[in-house]
């Protein structure tokens, strides 16, 4: 049953967005961009969840930004997001090949489409952050998540960057 309602909650979750107005600036969305709806990003990887850290930390940026509004109204443009791979490895490993130090590397694709599905805006960002393993493998999943929210907090700031928000 509780399954059922997550599958129903995941699934209207896809459908919903949220419409923001840039009110000037400068960059790529000053010019024939005026809206635009963030839809959950797309998630290649095998990492659940990370489609909605990502979304909720790109929304996060629009409304830090001073040149975004929130739109009631019908948005004609589309902000859509790709997690296109997801990578961890092993920076350092002490003598007896145990590692000591790990990272973890994100690629994100981030493109604008139009009221006709045209992409007018693209980008791609990679982060990488670094992470100590736990004594367990619980302890390591919560620093390979905590570095994960790290790089997703920058991928977003860097895509608002390339947008030409200037903030």
């Amino acid at each position: 049953m509780q399954g059922k309602l997550c599958i129903c909650l995941l699934v209207s979750l896809l459908f919903c967005a949220c419409g923001y107005r840039f009110s000037g600036g400068e960059g790529v969305l000053s010019g024939s961009v005026q809206s635009v709806t963030v839809r959950i990003f797309e998630n290649k990887s095998r990492w659940s969840d990370l489609d909605v850290i990502f979304t909720n930390d790109i929304v996060a940026k629009l409304r830090q930004s001073r040149s975004v509004n929130l739109s009631p109204g019908k948005v004609e443009n589309v902000l859509c997001g790709k997690i296109e791979q997801v990578r961890v490895d092993t920076l350092s490993r002490s003598s007896d090949g145990t590692p000591q130090e790990k990272y973890v590397e994100i690629m994100l694709s981030v493109y604008i489409t139009d009221d006709h599905g045209k992409k007018i805006w693209q980008t791609q960002v990679t982060e990488r952050e670094a992470f100590f393993p736990g004594q367990s493998h619980a302890l390591t999943m919560h620093a390979q998540n905590s570095a994960m929210a790290q790089i997703s907090e920058r991928l977003a700031e860097r895509v608002m960057n390339e947008l030409g928000q200037g903030f």
